[in-house]
């Protein structure tokens, strides 16, 4: 028997091609043989995407430490790893794009939320005269029409642009893992590979909470964040063996410094959004 793609003369039984590689196909097409090429041709994926996704759900210690030391073949890279997770939340985010907006800004459509961040010292309280408390709700509203307008905007263009935001914020991420658990047993690219991994599958979890959120309660999708942050910790708990003492304390340092990261970013990306223009005018 020959290959049917080289002609080279095949062994017994062979099941791949000794000089091209390619599969020796002996049954007749199928509808499950069609899908399965089809995902394999389109993605390179065959089944290991689904393999890899389980047991990062399972032991993700055991893929990250695999991948680092060298035992690539039974597991799917990180970089396409998180590829595929991104492409498919950005495709749903971008899908209900009202309702992804809705969820996103939800944090600033409560009037207590405005006033508390509006007049933090309860200045409203020494108001006496009626024209001080109109002057007082005129720049209330004037402040809450802003915040709004500011937060509806970062998020629509955050949403326009997610796929490529998601890689930006992995070497930040890095860097935080970084400074957090430090570079003695991982360095930046070991690290990199990590967050990686964690990250495709919590764009998948996340894409699961807001579909679940859609269906169910808002809130469900909040608490996608405290399930995506305790999968971080669990992940890097087992990489590292840690107590829960010592754990706790990489949390509260990794907070820390992602919220500084996210502020800068956040300003810088505001400036980019109204001085470049990266959306359009509500």
């Amino acid at each position: 028997m020959n290959c049917k793609n080289c002609g080279y003369d095949l062994v017994n039984k062979a099941e791949f091609c000794h000089n091209c590689g390619a599969r020796v196909v002996n049954k007749r097409l199928n509808l499950k043989k069609l899908i399965q090429d089809f995902f394999n041709k389109v993605f390179g994926w065959e089944n290991n995407y689904f393999k890899t996704f389980k047991n990062m759900v399972i032991s993700p210690d055991v893929i990250v430490s695999d991948y680092i030391d060298g035992v690539r073949k039974r597991h799917m890279s990180p970089i396409t790893f998180l590829v595929i997770g991104t492409t498919i939340a950005t495709l749903i985010f971008n899908m209900f794009s009202e309702k992804y907006l809705e969820l996103n800004t939800a944090a600033f459509s409560d009037e207590d939320t405005y006033r508390n961040l509006f007049d933090p010292t309860g200045r409203k309280n020494s108001l006496t005269t009626p024209e001080e408390m109109k002057k007082y709700e005129e720049d209330f509203k004037i402040y809450r029409d802003g915040q709004t307008e500011f937060q509806t905007k970062w998020t629509k263009g955050m949403l326009k642009y997610f796929n490529l935001a998601a890689f930006m914020f992995i070497p930040f991420y890095t860097l935080i893992s970084l400074l957090v658990f430090g570079w003695k047993k991982h360095n930046y690219s070991e690290h990199l590979v990590i967050n990686c991994y964690i990250q495709g599958l919590s764009m998948i979890g996340t894409t699961a909470f807001f579909i679940a959120a859609l269906i169910i309660h808002p809130n469900i999708y909040l608490f996608g964040v405290i399930v995506a942050l305790f999968y971080y910790s669990f992940t890097y708990k087992k990489l590292y063996t840690l107590s829960f003492g010592k754990l706790l304390w990489k949390i509260v340092k990794f907070l820390i410094i992602l919220i500084l990261v996210f502020l800068i970013v956040t300003v810088i990306g505001g400036i980019l959004v109204f001085a470049l223009g990266l959306v359009g005018k509500t």
